[in-house]
């Protein structure tokens, strides 16, 4: 082997161990948490309601679990108990989303779409940019289920949605607010980084969680941008 091919042999070498090195300190150890059941189907044989009640917004205490909280009270409002579907580990909520920074932590949209789909509920993120959006809102609220919603408070934020009987509002479920607010659609529209409505699938199965993964990505991916 000549010099040069030796040369750039070893620059190749340097590259592949430098990106292993950087994947191990920077990405989730996705091994670990499969071996230790994070991506499992939940031990419970409930079902969700076909309506939502009336939901009970709980009361946020640490900075990264506001994605916990919608849900756990969602999952109420839809006749499920949080525990038994082992929501906060599933979710992944105190684990990283970046290795190298142990601030990291919180739920993902990836997570929670998974977590949804394999708990028998149907999931669709809401187009922002389209003008029929409001209308498609009200309509979905109004046939009594709900919705997951992110906005800014100085970092990234889960609320969850419900009807107002006010025509035009909505209910904003905030784990940070000691009421529920009610505020109008279009505003909360032109706050909000991503929306998705959540409804029970019923007598059917659970949905494809590799489906649900990939589109929690993509609705991830778009909120960052919105976001700039």
């Amino acid at each position: 082997m000549s010099r040069k091919a030796r040369k750039n042999l070893h620059i190749v070498l340097l590259l592949a161990v430098t990106l292993l090195l950087s994947a191990c300190i920077l990405l989730p150890d996705f091994v670990g948490q499969s071996k230790a059941g994070k991506y499992d189907p939940a031990d419970s044989a409930q079902r969700p309601s076909a309506l939502a009640a009336v939901p009970r917004a709980e009361t946020q205490t640490e900075p990264h679990t506001c994605g916990l909280h919608a849900m756990r009270s969602m999952y109420v409002a839809y006749g499920l108990s949080p525990e038994q579907y082992a929501l906060r580990f599933r979710l992944g909520t105190d684990q990283p989303a970046v290795n190298a920074d142990d601030q990291s932590t919180g739920t993902l949209h990836p997570d929670l779409y998974r977590v949804l789909a394999q708990d028998g509920f149907a999931i669709a993120a809401l187009d922002l940019e389209d003008a029929g959006a409001a209308g498609d809102l009200q309509a979905h609220l109004r046939g009594q289920q709900l919705a997951l919603a992110v906005v800014y408070r100085g970092t990234y934020h889960w609320v969850l949605l419900g009807l107002s009987d006010q025509a035009g509002q909505l209910v904003v479920y905030d784990s940070l607010e000691a009421t529920p607010m009610t505020e109008p659609i279009d505003s909360f529209l032109d706050d909000a980084l991503s929306i998705t409505l959540v409804w029970p699938l019923g007598s059917e199965g659970p949905g494809s969680t590799s489906s649900a993964h990939a589109a929690g990505l993509a609705e991830m991916v778009r909120l960052y941008k919105r976001k700039k």
